[in-house]
């Protein structure tokens, strides 16, 4: 990941110190655990670079992360998650090939698999599935 610093906030649409647009939008990431039958799931979440932390979440609790791709566009976050007491691993974002998320990448972890919000298009795609009863 590359950052770049500059001087005055108010100057070429600055955010937080830093300079969105050289490199690429800010984006966030934000999971959601919307297993409506009240399961607990215990989500880590990480890179090459950056470890998450392991964040329990309870229904409708969520996770939250914001970074911007890296210049060769190799950016990218997997998780593990444990829930009823199965444990499922799966790629949460991927620069290259993740196409519907602009700059709001909302996940949505549900009974029958994970939902991607499709920003251009504002709908909900069913991207990974599995069985949590």
């Amino acid at each position: 990941m590359v950052i770049v610093p500059v001087q005055s906030e108010e100057e070429n649409g600055v955010e937080n110190g830093y300079v969105d647009g050289l490199i690429g939008k800010r984006k966030t990431v934000l999971v959601k655990n919307d297993i409506d039958s009240g399961v607990t799931v215990n989500l880590h979440c990480r890179s090459k670079d950056d470890d998450l932390g392991l964040h329990v979440l309870r229904l409708g609790e969520q996770q939250v992360w914001s970074f911007r791709d890296n210049i060769f566009r190799t950016t990218l976050f997997w998780c593990t998650m444990d829930a009823k007491n199965k444990e499922y691993q799966f790629e949460i974002y991927r620069a290259k090939t993740d196409r519907t998320c602009t700059s709001q990448c909302f996940r949505s972890l549900r009974e029958d698999g994970a939902y991607f919000w499709n920003q251009p298009l504002q709908l909900w795609e069913k991207r990974i599935s599995w069985s949590i009863q």
